[in-house]
């Protein structure tokens, strides 16, 4: 982003740490905000991934200030726990297509997208969850990982039933993909953006990083609050992508 008028930039939020800030960034740039990252505390902090390590400043323009902090204080309270943000307000309202008034010839055009982690455990669980139960009748969503674990983490797994989904997911390897072609690859960590494979790239990828919700330490209590807040931002975050390459 260019440096020319950011003196002028609003902090609406103030993230712990790297990762954080860069989820955050990501929510609200679907949203159409876009948003500045303080360099100067991010810097102090770079080499850094996880905790309450440091606030970095996320900064908008003046313009897009009250909207922005609306949206964050929505998130905060838990508001998109039950719906979708996009900047199509009807969007929540519609009514989705049922599997029974859906035909066949429809279904095999849907495109295909696949979430890549590092373990495929949480993050990417809940990506390819979301997605099949509010976009299923265009998409059809994979998910896997470069260093999976075997196992799904029970708290994404507990999430992703508060919102009334049914998911049965399985951790897996990105080999087992090996030969298929997708529309769309998502990367929604780091580590999976810089390891993944290059057949995999023949397609459209796109980086949505998020922060782990696993990886914080807390109370059983405080990391419900993490892997829900991390569950309304990439409900909230992926879908205005989808629509971008649903074309």
């Amino acid at each position: 982003m260019p440096g020319e008028g950011l003196d002028s930039y609003v902090t609406v939020y103030n993230a712990h740490g790297r990762l954080d800030a860069e989820t955050i960034k990501a929510f609200l740039e679907a949203q159409d905000i876009p948003v500045y990252i303080d360099q100067d505390t991010l810097g102090l902090i770079y080499g850094f991934t996880v905790g309450d390590i440091g606030l970095v400043g996320i900064r908008v323009a003046p313009e897009h200030a009250d909207r922005a902090k609306e949206l964050l204080a929505a998130m905060e309270q838990g508001g998109f726990s039950d719906e979708i943000l996009t900047e199509d307000e009807n969007a929540a309202s519609q009514s989705h297509i049922e599997p029974a008034d859906a035909e066949d010839d429809d279904l095999k055009v849907r495109k295909r997208v696949l979430f890549l982690c590092a373990g495929n455990s949480a993050r990417s669980q809940i990506a390819e969850a979301i997605v099949n139960n509010d976009c299923w009748d265009g998409w059809v969503a994979f998910s896997a990982g470069t260093e999976a674990t075997g196992t799904v983490n029970p708290i994404a797994r507990q999430v992703i039933e508060e919102a009334g989904i049914y998911h049965q997911g399985r951790s897996k390897p990105v080999e087992e993909f090996a030969g298929q072609e997708f529309d769309l690859v998502v990367t929604v960590c780091d580590k999976a953006k810089e390891s993944c494979p290059l057949w995999l790239k023949k397609g459209e990828t796109v980086h949505l990083g998020f922060e782990d919700p696993a990886a914080f330490e807390g109370s059983e209590e405080e990391k419900l609050s993490v892997f829900r807040k991390t569950f309304s931002l990439m409900r909230a975050s992926i879908l205005p992508v989808l629509r971008k390459y649903a074309g």
